[in-house]
């Protein structure tokens, strides 16, 4: 269920912005973002990201407008994190987040928007970005 609604959040991301010859012959067109999308999901590069990420375990409340869960990072950066929950989130979903660790004096509380869906895991951008993650 998970994919399908990947899936569908994808399609109506590509097809919302199409023109009128796009929506009658949309193949090429899905073809094209396709590809685009891939080269944009390649493993991390500075050339790529903003913020390089640490591959490290960070426990982590999170909440939803519908859910509340708690879940550890799989990796970490100033400017996001990546998560692999237990239960289905969707693209463009907005996050509330507090992190716990031994090097922050208190919890980190932030918030961000699901940027990423897949079978790696779900990726948050954080709304801004939050140095002391680069201490973790």
């Amino acid at each position: 269920m998970k994919k399908k609604d990947d899936l569908r959040d994808r399609l109506f991301k590509v097809t919302s912005d199409f023109s009128g010859p796009q929506i009658e012959d949309p193949f090429p067109s899905l073809e094209h973002w396709e590809h685009e999308s891939t080269e944009e999901r390649e493993p991390n590069s500075l050339g790529k990201r903003e913020h390089s990420r640490k591959d490290n375990a960070l426990y982590g409340i999170f909440k939803t407008k519908y859910e509340q869960f708690r879940a550890s990072t799989k990796n970490v950066s100033e400017g996001g994190v990546l998560i692999d929950p237990e239960i289905d989130l969707s693209f463009n979903e907005y996050v509330y987040m507090t992190f716990f660790h031994r090097k922050f004096n208190i919890p980190v509380h932030t918030n961000g928007k699901i940027v990423r869906v897949d079978s790696d895991g779900v990726g948050i951008q954080f709304d801004q970005a939050i140095p002391v993650m680069s201490s973790v």
